[in-house]
Formats: C-alpha cells, structure tokens, sequence
C-alpha cells in the first residue's frame, strides 16, 4: 500500500497465565489422625485428595475473516484483525477459577474496547473440539462452518456478570477470570470419550489496529 508503512507482528510470550492450579498435573493425600483434645477421642478421618491440573495458553492472530497470521507478520499501519487467547481443559475434571492476563502494547497496538468476545456464553464458555469444532477453527473466510462462524457472544469490562476486565484495575491489560469485579471462570470436562482429543477450549477474541 502506497505510503503507507507496515510492522511486525511477533506473538512470542505476550500472554501469560498466571495463578493456574500449578505447573504440572499433580495430587495430594492428606489424612488427619486423631484430632481434637479434652479428653475427646476421635477416629481417623477420611483421605483428602486435592487434583490439579495444568492448563496451557494460546494467542493468536487473525484477520478479520479468520486467517491466521502466524507468529510473525508484517502487518500495514492502520490495520484492524484480532487477539485471540484461548484455553484447553483436557483433564478428566472441571476446572474452576481459572484466570489469564495479556499485557497490550498500546505503542504498538490500540484495542476496540467494544470488540471483547467470548466462545460460545459467558454463562456456559467454551465448545468442545470435537472434529467438526477443530476444522472450523483451523478454516478461515467468511460464512458459516467458519472460525467466524462459531458462536461468539459480547463481553464487557468490569461487569459482574461476565469474566473480562480491560484497562480496569490495572491500565493496559486484559484479564479474564475473577478480579476487578469479574465473574469466575470456569471451564468444565469435556464430555468426549478422549478430552485431550476433544477438550473443551473457551476463547476469547478482541479488535485491536496496527498503530
């Protein structure tokens, strides 16, 4: 485009995913013996396991017909596409207070605050990637059976009824999960026979220009 000058687009480590239910996939056993005194006895009690699981965070980007552009473009001044940050859930177990901050670089980039969307409800977040889910995330143009042909629906910053907190509590950042007068975001098991196959992915997707 004449005159007009372009920049590059890397997505290396721009999101991160902090206060996760730790690093890797681990459980704990505790057992209390004999609790309580004044002369009360008491049994054993019962085995506590605690679960957790690691989650892993993806961004992406992608024009505003659904391609994606890599982990590294050149991109035009004045360009508008989306941010998209999207977890699995391929555990076997509902995972609850689950919360990702992205960071924005308003040098380089200037957010559409009214675009912020989430896959599928802020009620119920996220599809199961079945076969038919997987290849219309990974088809891109317009129309439906399309990665813009998924159901996303609108969220708003610092609404309690919804997980998003943009340029609220801290300027400059996107947050999902509970904080700044968020909702909690949850993200059920699959009901798939194999989650790692077919886990379930809540996204969410924002505008942003190529300053």
């Amino acid at each position: 485009m004449s005159g007009v000058g372009s920049r590059k687009l890397w997505l290396s480590g721009i999101a991160s995913l902090p206060m996760l239910l730790g690093t890797s996939a681990f459980a704990a056993t505790n057992q209390a013996t004999y609790p309580g005194g004044g002369g009360v006895s008491l049994t054993n009690s019962g085995v506590i396991t605690i679960n957790a699981a690691a989650l892993g965070i993806t961004k992406e980007a992608r024009d505003l017909n659904g391609n994606n552009l890599g982990a590294s473009s050149s991109i035009p001044s004045g360009m508008q596409f989306y941010f998209v940050l999207y977890v699995d859930n391929s555990s076997s177990v509902d995972i609850s207070d689950v919360r990702f901050i992205d960071a924005i670089d308003t040098g380089a980039f200037t957010v559409v605050p009214t675009s912020f969307e989430i896959l599928n409800t802020v009620a119920s977040p996220g599809i199961e990637m079945t076969a038919g889910n997987d290849t219309a995330w990974t088809t891109s143009g317009t129309g439906g059976g399309t990665w813009n042909g998924l159901t996303w629906n609108a969220m708003t910053a610092a609404v309690d009824a919804d997980q998003l907190n943009w340029n609220v509590s801290t300027a400059n950042q996107v947050t999902v999960g509970l904080g700044g007068g968020n909702a909690v975001l949850n993200i059920v098991k699959s009901t798939q026979a194999d989650p790692v196959v077919d886990p379930r992915r809540v996204a969410v997707r924002f505008r942003v220009t190529m300053n």
